[in-house]
């Protein structure tokens, strides 16, 4: 079973400022991906094209819920330390919730119990379950390892495949063409239990994470490199 890059998280303290400062320098488009699960958390989505990437962009839209500081995500909060939007994690695809099962387990984990739930503003909500939880564990993401994904209707709601907001001088990205990581592809290989050529990650030897990503698009490669969060 090898997985293929499904989204990059992008944590932020200000999803609006940050999705329009991406498109502003890059001239990727992105739209508005509504909320997730408890309306806490905005969303801004940035399709990447190729096999069905995208940018996921999120920050606090609901200071209320969030008053009290545990319940704040841990990227926000590492974001805000860095004063600066952070590359927050990798989410791989997996086409069947028996592969994630077979991931989880690897891992010594499970499936987490409840599907992440994204709301556009136009609706319908669109699902995935994602891999591997660990109860009492740190996310994956936090110690700068990928997650894997099964989404409930990948044909018709995946995030990539939606049109962005109509902008003057929008490039046609096609994929992401490479990622650099932090790390070795030794350990992450042992981690993905695949190739990493496989996603066209490349190493720089720092704490493990996302450092940058190239974008190949129709009027060349388009290079967006944001802090890894494991290393605020």
């Amino acid at each position: 079973m090898a997985a293929i890059l499904d989204h990059i998280h992008m944590g932020c303290a200000n999803v609006y400022t940050t999705a329009f400062d991406l498109t502003k320098t890059t001239r990727i488009g992105h739209f508005d991906g509504g909320f997730a699960g408890n309306v806490t958390i905005g969303h801004k989505t940035v399709p990447l094209g190729g096999s069905g990437v995208y940018i996921e962009i999120e920050s606090i839209v609901d200071p209320f819920a969030t008053a009290d500081v545990t319940r704040r995500p841990w990227w926000y909060k590492r974001a805000v330390a860095a004063k600066s939007p952070i590359f927050s994690g990798i989410c791989l695809r997996v086409e069947t919730m028996d592969e994630l099962g077979e991931v989880a387990r690897r891992h010594g984990g499970a499936i987490r119990p409840t599907a992440t739930i994204r709301t556009p503003p136009e609706g319908p909500p669109a699902k995935f379950w994602d891999a591997p939880y660990v109860p009492g564990s740190p996310d994956p993401w936090e110690t700068g390892k990928p997650t894997w994904c099964c989404w409930e209707d990948r044909l018709y709601m995946h995030p990539s495949g939606q049109p962005v907001i109509n902008a003057p001088g929008l490039v046609d990205p096609m994929g992401v063409a490479w990622m650099e990581m932090g790390g070795t592809k030794a350990r992450m290989q042992q981690w993905l239990g695949q190739n990493p050529d496989d996603l066209h990650m490349k190493f720089n030897g720092k704490s493990p994470g996302l450092y940058a990503i190239g974008v190949a698009t129709d009027v060349g490669e388009v290079e967006i490199r944001r802090p890894s969060a494991t290393g605020v």
